[in-house]
């Protein structure tokens, strides 16, 4: 099966990816090819698949949840893999194109890189779940995931892996250009001008839409703020603002839902009651908070006078108060849909993971030292086969 992949001029790999937020099954199949030792690859097909309500609403108490059990997490991983291989199945059913390969990212249920001290040694982590042997059975198809542990490995945080991916996708010999991605957590790479792997920058911002869709949650009972009509509605507050840039402190590169949690929420309401806020007040001040880490981790970047423009991917990019507030922090740069560059946003993680499993295979190093902190010469992922 590997001699038969790795014989093929070309392959047809598709990426599964399930966000931060827990929304769904995000699906997207390249075509990738080697040109030297540098992927190329086309986008093909592609579709997001929405959890049942059932399904969300567990995976939203599991991932809230502050005491998680070994058993249910372990469960979880082989559930979900049922999930995503189905998700796979049905799109591979469909029979438009052949599919030879699948990258998946899973679901993070916890990311921890700090160094800690465990049985002698000194260990951040990070888990996805989904299991890769799972979708293999499901598909008849060989399955890359795992793709965080090499870099863990490695000594590194295991995020963010997308900055060598949007290098790959978006890299241009005169023109520099800033990817941010909008999710549950939000991320940026940038990618100057003419500039190969060593520079790139890149890292975690801070919080995405993690923490407003907490709070719409809560207050609203919506799962998250449609176009950022309710922050609209509401007055961003400072010392709400400055809370949340101080939960953003003390990390190195990146971030995890479990800063940007109940708790925190819980201490920007209790701030709120006494400065006689109202709840579209606290949902405008994380939105305008979002924007403003998200500038400040790009902002020695928007000094580069090649830059073509901040270009937006993910959920978040719908949310045009965060947009509003982004667009002023950082004019005159413009600020731009991903789609503009010819990627639909909501599948741009997906087709990540599809070009990372195409790395795998044909060995190509993916991890960046300079970025996520691990060694040089990391090749991101798991394999898992279906049976002979």
């Amino acid at each position: 099966m590997l001699k038969k992949l790795l014989s093929r001029k070309r392959l047809n790999i598709l990426g599964i990816n399930s966000g931060t937020s827990a929304d769904g099954i995000d699906l997207a199949l390249i075509r990738f090819s080697l040109v030297g030792r540098k992927p190329k690859i086309a986008f093909v097909d592609g579709g997001v698949r929405q959890y049942p309500a059932k399904v969300k609403t567990e995976l939203e108490r599991y991932l809230r949840a502050e005491d998680k059990s070994a058993e249910e997490t372990a469960r979880l991983d082989i559930a979900l893999g049922h999930l995503l291989g189905r998700a796979a199945a049905e799109f591979i059913g469909k029979g438009r194109h052949r599919v030879n390969l699948i990258g998946s990212h899973g679901q993070t249920v916890g990311h921890y890189p700090q160094k800690k001290a465990c049985l002698n040694f000194r260990t951040g982590t990070t888990i996805q779940i989904g299991d890769g042997d799972v979708i293999a059975r499901r598909t008849g198809l060989p399955v890359v995931s795992d793709f965080r542990r090499a870099d863990i490995a490695g000594g590194g945080e295991g995020a963010p892996l997308t900055p060598f991916v949007n290098q790959m996708l978006f890299g241009d010999k005169t023109r520099s250009r800033i990817i941010i991605n909008i999710g549950g957590i939000a991320n940026y790479s940038y990618h100057p001008a003419g500039g190969d792997i060593s520079q790139i920058r890149g890292g975690d911002c801070g919080p995405g839409n993690i923490l407003s869709d907490t709070a719409c949650r809560l207050f609203y009972n919506r799962r998250y703020d449609l176009h950022g009509r309710i922050a609209g509605r509401g007055k961003p507050l400072q010392k709400i603002m400055a809370m949340i840039e101080k939960a953003n402190k003390g990390r190195r590169i990146s971030a995890g839902r479990e800063q940007f949690d109940q708790k925190l929420l819980a201490r920007l309401i209790h701030a709120a009651g006494g400065l006689k806020a109202d709840r579209a007040d606290i949902v405008a001040s994380i939105a305008a908070a979002t924007a403003q880490t998200i500038y400040k981790s790009i902002r020695p970047q928007l000094k580069d006078k090649r830059l073509e423009a901040v270009f937006l991917t993910g959920g978040g990019r719908r949310n045009r108060f965060i947009v509003d507030c982004l667009r002023k922090l950082i004019h005159p740069v413009r600020v731009q849909s991903v789609e503009t560059l010819g990627y639909d946003g909501d599948l741009l993680e997906a087709v990540s993971f599809a070009l990372l499993g195409g790395c795998f295979i044909m060995g190509v190093p993916s991890t960046l030292p300079h970025i996520s902190g691990g060694e040089a010469g990391g090749v991101a992922g798991k394999l898992s086969l279906p049976p002979m």
